[in-house]
C-alpha cells in the first residue's frame, strides 16, 4: 500500500508501535513488525520508527523510580534502542532483546 500511495520523495517513513492486545509483547511485537518491514527489498524510502511504550516499558518497570535500579534499566533501555537499530537495517532476531513482555502492562499500572 505504501508504495502505491506514498512518493518515493519522500525521505523516510517513521512507525508508532501502535496499540497491542493486553496479553501481548508491544516491544517485541513492534520490533519485529520494523525488522520485517525492513527486509522488503526496493524500498524508496527509509523505514524507521517512534515508539512510546514500546521502546520503554521494560526500561520503566525495571526502574520502578528507585535509584538503585538506574543502571539496570538503562540498560535495558540501551539494548532495546539496539534492537530497533537492527529491526532499521531489517537484522533484528527475534527474542534477542529481554522484554518485561504482557505482565509489565500490569506492573506499569501499579499492580501486583
Amino acid at each position: 500500500m505504501l508504495t502505491r500511495t506514498v512518493p518515493s520523495a519522500v525521505p523516510g517513513i517513521f512507525f508508532l508501535s501502535g496499540e497491542t492486545k493486553l496479553d501481548e509483547d508491544n516491544e517485541e511485537t513492534a520490533t519485529l513488525n520494523l525488522s520485517a518491514m525492513n527486509k522488503i527489498p526496493g524500498l524508496p524510502w527509509a523505514v524507521s520508527f517512534s515508539y512510546g511504550k514500546a521502546l520503554q516499558k521494560t526500561c520503566i518497570v525495571t526502574w520502578m523510580g528507585k535509584a538503585e535500579n538506574n543502571a539496570k534499566a538503562q540498560d535495558m533501555l540501551l539494548k532495546r534502542c539496539k534492537a530497533n537499530s537492527e529491526a532499521c537495517m531489517g537484522k533484528y532476531v527475534p527474542g534477542s532483546c529481554p522484554s518485561i513482555g504482557a505482565k509489565g502492562i500490569v506492573e506499569l499500572q501499579g499492580g501486583a
